[in-house]
């Protein structure tokens, strides 16, 4: 709504999306309660034009509503434009009165709707309103009986104690009425603030009781896995290892032990990827980096080839459950490929953040090869169709050679 748009031009600018804020209810309503208030003021002056009375207060008393919404917008106080836009209210209000009847002026009638502005705008204190008006009102009595004004009504409607007692009593019970319904409400969303909070508190001791038991279930998983699978992928490499030692004079069998011993080997170096990644907090990007950098630095070891890296602080940002294992297979296919073909001597992998994404990179000092069309190479296609299908955006470049693959996080703060 446009009304809700101008409330939060208003409000201060750390609030306007802040609405867990403590003082957002708060200033919320005493800018609602100026915008609905400053039109209704200015409307007075119109009718007063052309009825020929004084409009100035009515000018002065909507400048001073104006003040107070530009200090809730600029500094998030409103107590001090307030209780000045009070005092000289009342002055104002008083101006009005003496000059059209004290006690029996219909511009008593002013302070009771300045009583109900009051008490709307400020829940806290508003409700002072009250006794000031009725210490208006026996100020605004002597002053009648001392100005020895003729009583404008006729005597069977009572003197100007009479109109004291009717205009106390209707602040008393319009002010007492408003008030504890202001109270009730305050008290009634602090009661739903309080059963949200307790609500949102046994939801995060499910959700952490729930994640434990996942943590568990996915140690468990891991362990059982590598104990069989594991023992089971070494049986398999000794039982080829000896076959291939019986069968040693016959050379059309060789290949074939080669391709089973080989893998074995790279299905247990896999199985310890999907390992980690059931094992550890995989979905730490901080701790999926470490990960690579210690694979890095293990597998350009073999090859003489410098590795070294560097990342940003990525605290309170999250990977989704699926991201770090595509990104293990990635950069492990990408590491690969630097040590086959680019004819490297350095090495860089990177991490750093970039408003809602990561972006891990693998740089080299060597020169590009362009895959050859004639035979099959499908290493840089699986890496594009592992980006595709997760959300990540990979960009390659010859120039120099370098791989960086940008992932969505979520973000914790």
């Amino acid at each position: 709504m446009q009304f809700d748009k101008i409330v939060s031009f208003f409000l201060p600018a750390g609030l306007r999306d802040n609405k867990a804020h403590p003082q957002y209810h708060e200033l919320r309503v005493v800018v609602s309660t100026c915008l609905i208030g400053l039109p209704l003021v200015l409307l007075f002056p119109v009718v007063l034009y052309y009825v020929g009375k004084p409009m100035a207060g009515y000018l002065i008393n909507g400048a001073l509503v104006t003040i107070t919404l530009f200090s809730v917008k600029l500094s998030g106080h409103y107590r001090v434009p307030m209780s000045i836009t009070a005092l000289v209210t009342y002055y104002i209000i008083y101006d009005w009165i003496r000059g059209s009847g004290l006690i029996y002026s219909p511009n008593m009638s002013v302070l009771h709707m300045y009583l109900l502005a009051a008490i709307w705008a400020d829940k806290r204190y508003g409700w002072w309103a009250i006794f000031s008006n009725l210490g208006w009102f026996v100020f605004i009595y002597y002053q009648t009986l001392h100005a020895g004004l003729a009583t404008p009504i006729h005597s069977t409607l009572g003197g100007p104690l009479y109109a004291l007692m009717m205009n106390c009593l209707i602040t008393l019970f319009f002010g007492g009425f408003l008030a504890y319904l202001q109270f009730d409400q305050e008290r009634d969303r602090l009661q739903i603030k309080q059963l949200q909070e307790k609500r949102i508190t046994v939801l995060d001791d499910a959700v952490k009781k729930r994640t434990e038991q996942l943590n568990n279930m996915r140690e468990s998983i891991a362990t059982d896995f590598h104990d069989e699978t594991g023992n089971m992928l070494s049986a398999i490499t000794r039982q080829a290892a000896l076959l291939k030692q019986k069968l040693a004079g016959q050379a059309e069998v060789q290949p074939v032990i080669e391709h089973i011993i080989r893998n074995s080997n790279n299905l247990y170096a896999s199985s310890k990827d999907f390992l980690w990644h059931l094992n550890h907090n995989s979905d730490d990007p901080l701790e999926l980096f470490n990960y690579l950098t210690g694979y890095g630095q293990t597998f350009y070891n073999q090859f003489d080839i410098a590795f070294s890296s560097k990342g940003t602080d990525v605290k309170l940002t999250m990977l989704s459950p699926s991201a770090a294992l595509n990104i293990i297979y990635i950069f492990k296919e990408a590491m690969t490929n630097v040590a086959k073909h680019a004819d490297a001597t350095e090495v860089w992998f990177e991490m750093g953040l970039y408003g809602d994404t990561i972006r891990y990179s693998l740089q080299d000092n060597g020169r590009w090869k362009e895959p050859d069309t004639d035979a099959n190479h499908f290493g840089l296609e699986n890496m594009k169709r592992r980006c595709q299908k997760n959300g990540f955006v990979c960009k390659i470049s010859t120039e120099p050679t370098k791989i960086e693959i940008a992932v969505p996080v979520i973000n914790l703060s």
